[in-house]
């Protein structure tokens, strides 16, 4: 009888060894967070061609780069102007104080670098309608008015790169499959002034790929029992 439950005792403990294996990798299968990338270009005018920089008489536009990992499945991006280098917002609006009217179409184009593996195009496009007038330095401005529908992008990103960047473990990986929404936010902006274009990442989520340590550990453990448990019957019949 002794020997019945130290039998079902090692049992029990090569099924919970198994348990523990597979719930390492499953925990090594879950990021909730996604890393976002890419830079933007614009340009003013009907079938207009998007570029690094735009300008009409008193405005200018200068394009932007960004990166940055979600949190609870969010990212704003809405940094302070800085024309000719923007960084983590979406570009930004300069705007004179020389007289002008504004009745013109605006389109912006967004391009994602990360996540990678995006189905359809890694592009989209919002256009907008910039319209105001600019009658001196403290007199009247210009209103940019966005399409703001989200648009909802889809992924499967099989390049596991190392981390771009330092985050939080548990929450963050290069690879993987999930999705999140984008939208661009409206803009107005002052005689003499340069203001961001600003958006935000909605409902970010994403599945990774096992590591492919993790799946060496597992594999090994698994041929590792599978062999004992033959072992164990062996003995047991002779």
């Amino acid at each position: 009888m002794l020997s019945v439950i130290k039998t079902a005792a090692k049992y029990l403990m090569l099924a919970l060894a198994v348990m523990f294996l597979i719930a390492v990798s499953q925990k090594a299968a879950r990021a909730d967070e996604v890393t976002i990338s890419g830079f933007t270009n614009g340009c003013f005018g009907l079938g207009c061609a998007p570029g690094a920089s735009a300008t009409v008489p008193g405005m200018t536009f200068s394009n932007s780069t960004f990166n940055g990992t979600t949190a609870n499945g969010f990212r704003g991006l809405g940094a302070a102007p800085n024309p000719g280098s923007n960084f983590n917002n979406l570009g930004s609006f300069t705007l004179s104080t020389a007289p002008n009217s504004y009745n013109i179409p605006f389109s912006l184009e967004v391009t994602f670098t990360a996540p990678q593996g995006i189905n359809g195009s890694n592009q989209a496009t919002f256009t907008a309608t910039v319209t105001g007038t600019v009658v001196s330095d403290n007199q009247g401005g210009v209103f940019v008015d966005f399409d703001n529908t989200p648009l909802v992008f889809t992924f499967n990103d099989s390049n596991c790169e190392p981390d771009p960047v330092p985050v939080q473990p548990g929450h963050h990986t290069t690879c993987g499959f999930g999705s999140f929404s984008f939208a661009v936010n409206d803009v107005s902006i002052d005689p003499g002034s340069s203001v961001p274009i600003t958006g935000q990442i909605n409902g970010a989520q994403q599945t990774s790929v096992p590591e492919p340590a993790t799946l060496v550990l597992l594999g090994s453990g698994l041929v590792g029992i599978s062999a004992k448990l033959r072992s164990r019957r062996r003995a047991n019949r002779s």
